[in-house]
């Protein structure tokens, strides 16, 4: 008999994990939501133990990397580590005990991973992982990714850097391009502090690819870039993006998805929210002609 761990992938693509999350100030304990740059934020991950036998001293690791479909253990970094002790078909949400500071350069925009290691674990993974080991959530069920912001929508385009690298042994010759629409798990949305929010019906969204740092909101980019990267190494691609006002507690989706041959090879998912609406429908609850009416 033998454990099996499991961090959960997301649904439809695994880099929306719901089994990791953010709780940002100084209360690990806090309510979950998005990233806060340059100041303490909480890591938690959820991990399963589907097995027939009990899993201790599991150690999930934590790691951040820069925006990116694919990524290779040294592209990331390591945060920290949380331990559990797992029975047989027990699940246990587990806290990294060191706090993460997003970097300001980015905005806190980055990707997470967890890695769960365990003796008796079925399917072991190698413990260190070596450098250039890829994490690859649909090969190993013990890691997952997160690869999920949550955007303030602006009528003047912001820009926003993802990282596209080639494995250490393998040139990359990829395809990035724009998906737009859908809806999340409710568990994904209670993570990010969007609890019961919608997708909104009719958004409009402008957005573009380069290779350049420009931010045109009158010509944003591509929809779809051609990148030839050599291995080992890594090039930038810039999204451009705005949007209209949403109504209050409504989102938009926008995926940026790296392909090869038409498979998909990892991405990033942007949440598309506009604060000042929320702020707005908060105020006319609280005001005395709305409490009176």
């Amino acid at each position: 008999m033998s454990a099996h761990l499991i961090i959960e992938d997301g649904q439809p693509w695994w880099w929306d994990s719901a089994d990791i999350w953010i709780v940002p100030g100084n209360d690990p304990n806090g309510a979950p939501g998005a990233p806060i740059a340059g100041t303490s934020n909480y890591l938690w991950g959820r991990v399963h133990n589907t097995g027939r036998s009990a899993a201790n001293g599991v150690r999930v690791d934590f790691y951040w990397a820069d925006p990116s479909g694919q990524i290779a253990v040294g592209a990331a970094t390591a945060i920290g580590s949380a331990f559990a002790d797992l029975a047989p078909g027990a699940t246990q949400e587990v806290l990294c005990l060191v706090p993460w500071v997003p970097v300001i350069v980015n905005g806190g925009h980055e990707c997470l991973l967890a890695v769960a290691h365990g003796a008796g674990d079925i399917n072991p993974l190698p413990d260190p992982l070596p450098n250039g080991f890829p994490f690859q959530p649909l090969q190993h069920e013990q890691i997952a990714q997160r690869n999920v912001t949550v955007v303030l929508a602006a009528r003047r385009a912001q820009l926003l850097a993802i990282t596209v690298a080639a494995l250490p042994r393998t040139a990359s010759k990829v395809e990035v391009q724009l998906d737009y629409g859908g809806e999340l798990p409710a568990r994904l949305l209670a993570t990010l502090g969007l609890d019961k929010w919608q997708p909104a019906k009719e958004v409009r969204l402008q957005a573009g690819l380069a290779r350049t740092s420009h931010c045109d909101g009158d010509a944003p980019g591509e929809q779809k870039l051609a990148l030839d990267v050599p291995r080992g190494q890594a090039q930038a691609v810039y999204l451009s993006l705005r949007a209209d006002a949403l109504p209050a507690r409504h989102y938009a989706l926008l995926r940026v998805l790296e392909t090869c041959d038409g498979k998909v090879l990892g991405g990033v998912t942007y949440v598309v929210i506009d604060q000042d609406q929320e702020k707005d429908r908060e105020q006319k609850q609280h005001s005395p002609e709305e409490q009176a009416s």
